[in-house]
């Protein structure tokens, strides 16, 4: 029998209805599940350290902290954590600061659903040999 575990992600935004829209989202696919969620950054690294996931989905754009510095900081304490950035703005500046930081995957929130899916399997699937937090 081929049973089929599911990708773990956490999700740091500080919009709630954001939060939850992409939780939704995320779900309804049969191979992703959300197991935890944070609005800032001191969330955010207590809340990963408790549900150990696969990947966290960073929100650039954090109300009382920088989703760069939450970034940088996950990159240092988990080497193998896959770490997708998101934004709404600025794209082409907040992706290579991302990156820089240690971001492994981008995605831009305007591009929808599909877009978000595809970011979070393509990442995936380059980091799979890496297991989450270390």
């Amino acid at each position: 029998m081929l049973v089929l575990l599911k990708k773990r992600i956490f999700i740091v935004e500080d919009q709630a209805a954001v939060r939850e829209g992409i939780g939704e989202i995320l779900n309804r696919e049969p191979d992703l599940a959300v197991c935890g969620d944070a609005s800032d950054m001191n969330e955010a690294l207590t809340g990963i350290l408790q549900t150990n996931p696969d990947l966290v989905l960073a929100d650039i754009q954090l109300g009382s902290s920088n989703g760069i510095e939450l970034i940088h900081e996950l990159r240092q304490l988990y080497p193998g954590l896959t770490i997708i950035a998101m934004t709404m703005f600025d794209p082409v500046r907040h992706e290579r600061q991302a990156r820089a930081m240690g971001a492994d995957g981008f995605v831009v929130k305007q591009e929808g659903a599909e877009s978000l899916l595809a970011a979070i399997r393509s990442t995936s699937m380059r980091n799979q040999s890496s297991v989450g937090l270390t």
